[in-house]
């Protein structure tokens, strides 16, 4: 579970698939952000295709600093149940990297720790 500790529970992060996009695409609605949601590069790319609104709490917008519009970013979001462990793995690379800024020693080893735990 991504989140950041305030007080005594954790603010979840959720990430923002191509998934997600093109069911917004097909019920005509803007992908809405809140506070540390995140969009994978390929669904900002695939919003700005199908042009889709993406579009930013308040508390999302003071986070980040601006309004995200639907261009190709580095920043992740969240996983649909129904996508490929391949889509989960790399919107979770994607994630830690953007958080820490850079790509952390044995990385694809311990999200491949984290995939093998949750499948049991």
């Amino acid at each position: 579970m991504a989140g950041t500790e305030r007080g005594d529970h954790f603010t979840r992060r959720r990430f923002t698939t191509r998934h997600d996009v093109e069911d917004a695409a097909a019920s005509g609605h803007p992908i809405c952000l809140q506070g540390r949601d995140v969009i994978t590069s390929e669904a900002a790319q695939r919003a700005a295709d199908l042009d889709v609104r993406i579009e930013r709490s308040d508390a999302a917008r003071s986070a980040s600093g601006s309004l995200v519009k639907a261009s190709p970013s580095p920043v992740p979001a969240a996983t649909t149940p129904g996508a490929s462990e391949a889509d989960l793995r790399r919107a979770v690379r994607v994630a830690v990297v953007a958080e820490l800024g850079s790509e952390p020693l044995q990385l694809d080893e311990v999200i491949d720790r984290v995939l093998r735990s949750r499948s049991r």
